[in-house]
């Protein structure tokens, strides 16, 4: 539970060495870059050497979604957790000589990703244009037949369904006088009809003004040859476009075995534009370039030594100033570590904070098996995330955290599980009551401490008890912050205070009725006691009004503050009820568990109520175990960020990233 100590770093060299300086950095993984005073490098060709990295990672990455379309690779659901394969330096640096094959490898299957496109849209024209020649076979004559010596032949389709009766009327109605015309219909639907029109060539205006307004469509594809000939043609040209695609997805497939140089191109060109982006917090003179950073001051040595011994260059060492932003890094033990990143997605320890993580990793897995509190639940948790860590061990660093994480939440689940008679609900019970003859009135699986359901009003004390507990050591927490930095009046407003209040009103309550109507049974506590009892609360409660503001010069000003401050303990209030939570969600694991199992066993014990039972079980539990492990998981969070941080932590510090190496996806390189 620390955060590590860090020393400034500064780098002068030659120009020359730039490049190789910042890759033996970036694989140390330790030196955290800051920008500067000096001018900075911005020269040109820099940038273009970012495009230019940046556009093939580009590159890179949609070839590879290209050949996992077309050729997928094998790997199964849990490829990603495998991690990436190490390379040494060398290895590293053999293939990054082939670079430039891997780019047009690249650039050439994405250009056969374009034809495949280009092929795929001219088929799908042809069938289009196929579709739309269907209502016109059987015409017996070129589409684009449009005139006789004498006549106009008009050739298309009307909307709806048309008869030579209804086509008759329609034109004795818009051209009385007009009948010297011939019509053939062909086939249609309900949608349209296509016909052939013929009528003399002086009558043709009017005739195609009337078609016009009702719609009339002339074919998809006007060509000189019948309707059958430019199928045959169209059927040829769709065919031939298929060939072309499956063709080029034939040469895409036979060069995924370029894979792994495409991916090695994505990393590589990842790492190149870190260290690029790097250059513009650099420094430089005519021939010499300056880095500065931080580096853990248990490594600064280390570093010093063999960066001198291997480069032309000068290194400096020196403590950050006081006001200097310093990065934080955290640092503990295998069981608290995992729980690092729920401290991170806060905020890092601000400047004067310790890091809580080790203090928030007992109370988080011990408020989460609370909740979850299911050993059948628990018993899953702890072989699933062991067999994963075990199988994976090269996976991401925040996934192998969380699968930790998990696991000992996991161990938590399982304790409360066996304290509060939970397997997979009452299953223990239920199979031996319907399965094995056990009688009813018979328990089995007995709680090593007490059933929940049984006894709720029981846990729910016990809630509000590992509630005080928990904001408590919180606010014990500020009160060590505030005693380091001297600050003791603040020490006396803002914690001791409080704690007499508290303590002296829990003390009061415990006796009560109200206290006695919710736990079921009184806390007797001496007369003495409750005297004293009072007093504390009275002294803790003009401490909040006389030092909560003590630094205030105003007399008024500083009561009206304190007043303020004591108003504060409807927080408290609010903040320990907000513990409730562990009650809810253990009785939700437990009643929903309990029912799944009776719908289960409702089939009987024959052949089909086995069967049966099994498939509910699973199914049920299954559904159980994901609702309100994400609720425990959600919940334990929200009692972590709001109540608990809310006490004495505020965060804001910032991150300590360094060039790192770690940001590739397939690769990683040996670390110095």
């Amino acid at each position: 539970m620390s955060v590590i100590s860090m020393q400034k770093m500064l780098i002068a060299g030659m120009q020359e060495e730039q490049d190789a300086v910042l890759k033996d950095l970036q694989r140390r993984r330790l030196f955290h870059l800051t920008k500067v005073e000096e001018e900075n490098l911005s020269a040109p060709e820099v940038r273009e050497r970012i495009q230019k990295a940046e556009k093939q990672a580009q590159l890179a990455d949609s070839a590879l979604k290209l050949l996992d379309e077309v050729a997928p690779a094998s790997g199964g659901m849990f490829a990603s957790l495998k991690g990436g394969t190490e390379l040494n330096a060398g290895e590293w640096q053999a293939r990054a000589e082939k670079r430039e094959e891997a780019a047009q490898l690249a650039t050439s299957l994405l250009e056969k990703q374009k034809g495949i496109a280009d092929a795929a849209s001219r088929a799908a024209r042809c069938q289009v244009l196929l579709e739309g020649l269907v209502p016109w076979e059987g015409l017996g004559m070129p589409l684009n037949t449009s005139e006789t010596e004498r006549c106009r032949v008009l050739i298309g389709a009307l909307p709806g369904v048309w008869s030579e009766e209804t086509l008759r009327e329609a034109f004795h109605e818009a051209m009385p006088d007009f009948d010297s015309y011939e019509v053939e219909f062909l086939q249609g639907d309900s949608t349209q009809t296509p016909l052939v029109l013929l009528c003399l060539k002086e009558d043709a205006g009017a005739v195609e003004e009337f078609l016009r307004k009702k719609g009339f469509a002339r074919p998809i594809l006007v060509s000189d040859k019948t309707p059958e000939q430019a199928e045959e043609d169209l059927r040829f040209e769709k065919d031939a476009a298929v060939t072309e695609g499956e063709e080029l997805k034939a040469a895409i497939r036979a060069a995924a075995s370029g894979r792994d140089s495409l991916r090695f191109l994505y990393d590589d060109s990842l790492l190149e534009i870190s260290r690029l982006q790097a250059l513009g917090k650099a420094g430089e003179g005519s021939r010499s370039f300056f880095l500065s950073g931080f580096v853990p001051k248990a490594k600064a040595e280390d570093i010093k030594k063999s960066l001198e011994e291997k480069y032309t260059v000068s290194v400096t060492l020196t403590d950050p100033d006081p006001e200097e932003t310093v990065p934080i890094a955290l640092h503990n033990n295998r069981f608290s570590a995992p729980t690092e990143s729920v401290v991170e997605s806060y905020g890092l320890p601000g400047e004067g904070e310790v890091d809580p993580t080790g203090i928030m990793a007992i109370f988080y897995y011990f408020l989460f098996g609370l909740m979850l509190s299911d050993a059948g639940y628990g018993l899953l948790m702890i072989v699933g995330c062991a067999i994963v860590l075990k199988k994976f061990p090269k996976m991401s660093r925040s996934m192998k955290q969380m699968m930790t994480m998990f696991f000992w939440c996991g161990v938590s689940t399982f304790i409360w599980g066996l304290l509060f008679g939970g397997f997979f609900g009452d299953v223990i019970d239920v199979v031996a009551h319907t399965f094995f003859g056990v009688p009813q009135d018979v328990q089995v699986f007995k709680p090593l401490w007490f059933a929940p359901l049984e006894k709720p009003m029981k846990l729910l004390v016990y809630s509000f008890l590992f509630g005080v507990i928990h904001l408590f050591v919180g606010l014990a927490i500020k009160g060590y912050q505030l005693l380091k930095q001297k600050r003791v009046m603040d020490f006396i407003g803002s914690v001791l205070s409080w704690f007499l209040l508290l303590i002296g009103l829990i003390l009061m309550l415990l006796p009560s009725d109200l206290f006695a109507s919710i736990s079921g049974s009184p806390i007797a506590i001496p007369a003495p006691i409750q005297s004293a009892a009072k007093i504390l609360a009275l002294v803790g409660a003009v401490g909040l009004l006389l030092f909560a503001a003590w630094d205030r010069k105003n007399f008024g000003l500083r009561l009206a503050l304190g007043a303020y401050e004591l108003y504060g303990i409807t927080g408290w209030l609010s903040d320990v009820l907000s513990y409730s939570r562990l009650l809810a969600l253990g009785l939700a694991t437990s009643v929903i568990a309990s029912v799944i199992n009776s719908m289960a066993a409702m089939f009987g014990s024959g052949v089909m109520g086995v069967i049966l039972f099994i498939i509910i079980f699973l199914v049920g539990h299954t559904l159980n175990m994901a609702i309100n492990l994400l609720g425990a998981y959600v919940h334990t969070n929200r009692l972590q960020y709001v109540e608990f941080f809310g006490k004495f932590y505020d965060g804001g510090g910032e991150a300590y990233e360094p060039l790192t190496t770690e940001n590739t996806k397939y690769y990683h390189m040996e670390e110095v």
